[in-house]
């Protein structure tokens, strides 16, 4: 069945995004993972991921149109599959009927129930967080941070993880920060879709020995959290890591972006390294801490002093003298707004119609001033 993909949310006030390039075309085949475009929000340009599988069926906005969240951006299914009804509004109508729906219904209900003597039940029947697993929050990232955006994930669920390795990119209120792990292991969840905003605390990965029951290790965290509003103290056998990252600025040049761990780019502003000068050797050529220990500087070549002939003075003070250098061409490019520039001209709209101004003129005699 094809799959309505709209204008994603990529921040938090986020109102409308313009697509700057679409990275597909329409007939092309997708994986769930592809880029599909890269799409400017008043922040940051971003990229956009698939997280579904078929034929790009239909492109809603093109390159360089602006449209609100929601809007519809594309539709993904099979290979001439009909979406007449998707593009006109009409509803899809589901595979399950009203029947099999009213038992879903009545689930809730009892799994709430089933949830609250759970609940009332005493410390000690909590079951523990297994040996080597770890719950990782959603980390605050700056002082006035209360939600992140998790702008894209570097790791999928599966993946062996490293202490070191950069887990996803998080956009909070202010940037966009690289999120490190302080732990190894296998990512067995991910708690936080890509584009997806929740709040500080929240559940954003799991991180333990392959084959552990994920369900029962969130089922207990989600108890414990519920136990710890109620009791003034958490329980013992339950622990819920909270993981903060430090606040460090990507490094980025005209060319290319560098990849590096935060201990590498703090190891190299120690050393007064230069990351565009080290080779990477971790994943997808990110410096790692082993790239700065092993780093040379290569030796630059020793330049001996060439005394010039005495005989050669008049042709050094004739090639001193000024160069008439042509003259330019005047030439003028018109550029479509940025996202950004939207904002700031929205803003800068505000302070001038919200509040009251007043302009003062004197004349003056300059005369005298002009005579002296």
């Amino acid at each position: 069945m094809a799959e309505i993909i709209t204008m994603p949310r990529l921040s938090d006030t986020m109102e409308e995004g313009t697509v700057a390039k679409w990275l597909k075309e329409v007939g092309d085949k997708i994986e769930e993972g592809d880029i599909l475009a890269e799409i400017e929000t008043d922040k940051a340009t971003m990229e956009f991921e698939s997280f579904h599988e078929g034929t790009l069926l239909h492109i809603g906005i093109q390159e360089g149109e602006g449209a609100p969240v929601d809007a519809l951006l594309a539709i993904i299914g099979e290979e001439g599959e009909d979406i007449t009804a998707m593009l006109s509004g009409a509803p899809v109508a589901g595979n399950g009927s009203e029947e099999e729906a009213s038992p879903s219904e009545e689930k809730p209900a009892e799994a709430t129930s089933d949830k609250e003597q759970e609940v009332d039940a005493s410390p000690a029947e909590v079951t523990s967080i297994p040996e080597g697993v770890e719950i990782i929050t959603m980390p605050r990232l700056s002082d006035t941070m209360e939600e992140g955006t998790v702008a894209s994930w570097l790791k999928q669920e599966g993946d062996l993880v490293e202490e070191g390795d950069i887990l996803a990119e998080i956009e909070t209120d202010k940037a966009t920060m690289e999120f490190e792990s302080f732990y190894s292991g296998t990512l067995l969840h991910i708690g936080i879709q890509e584009g997806q905003s929740a709040p500080v605390d929240d559940v954003l990965a799991v991180i333990g020995p392959a084959g552990t029951d994920v369900e029962a290790v969130l089922a207990s965290a989600s108890l414990s959290a519920e136990i710890t509003e109620k009791a003034p103290e958490i329980p013992e056998s339950v622990t819920v890591t909270t993981e903060s990252a430090p606040a460090v600025p990507t490094v980025q040049d005209t060319d290319r972006r560098i990849f590096a761990s935060p201990l590498a780019k703090k190891m190299a502003a120690d050393r007064g390294i230069a990351l565009e000068s080290v080779q990477g050797t971790g994943e997808n050529g990110r410096i790692i801490k082993r790239d700065i220990e092993n780093y040379k500087a290569a030796a630059a070549p020793i330049q001996q002093p060439i005394e010039a002939p005495a005989a050669s003075t008049e042709a050094v003070g004739s090639a001193l003298q000024p160069i008439a250098l042509p003259v330019g061409e005047e030439s003028r490019e018109e550029v479509k707004n940025s996202q950004m520039r939207k904002v700031i001209a929205k803003r800068l709209g505000e302070s001038k119609f919200t509040a009251p101004h007043y302009y003062l003129t004197i004349e003056v005699d300059m005369t005298q001033a002009k005579a002296s």
